[in-house]
């Protein structure tokens, strides 16, 4: 586990945890997420890529500033390329990648971390990252 995954996971809590509620365990993530990991795994670099475009977007309607858009996807690109140098690894630690994302994205840049998303259903990500490797493929 990398140094940053052993951070984040410290302050971890999954998208649609409530304040005070407790993490499920174990069990009930291995029956919630099962193997998504790997599939996610697989459409990682896609959802990145997706999320950049996204970010160009919220660029052009002003919900993000044209310096929140750089930054964001000089951050997308390095941790696109951790991924690929194996530096980062998407692992059980995260309920999928894009939580991993934007947990990634959040702590090195802060609160422009949480904004990117706006807009933008976790069912539209999914949808984007499997058109754009099924389009490769």
């Amino acid at each position: 586990m990398s140094q940053y995954q052993q951070q984040f996971q410290q302050a971890n809590t999954l998208l649609w945890q409530k304040d005070g509620s407790e993490p499920p365990d174990a069990e009930m993530m291995a029956f919630l997420a099962g193997d998504d990991v790997v599939l996610d795994r697989q459409l990682f670099l896609y959802d990145v890529e997706a999320t950049k475009a996204h970010i160009g977007g919220l660029g052009r309607i002003t919900v993000l500033t044209s310096d929140e858009v750089d930054s964001l996807r000089l951050c997308l690109d390095d941790l696109a390329q951790r991924y690929q140098r194996g530096e980062y690894i998407l692992d059980v630690s995260f309920e999928d990648s894009h939580s991993a994302i934007e947990a990634f994205v959040t702590q090195q840049l802060g609160e422009v971390g949480q904004k990117f998303h706006t807009g933008r259903s976790r069912n539209d990500q999914v949808l984007v990252a499997t058109r754009l490797y099924l389009k490769q493929q």
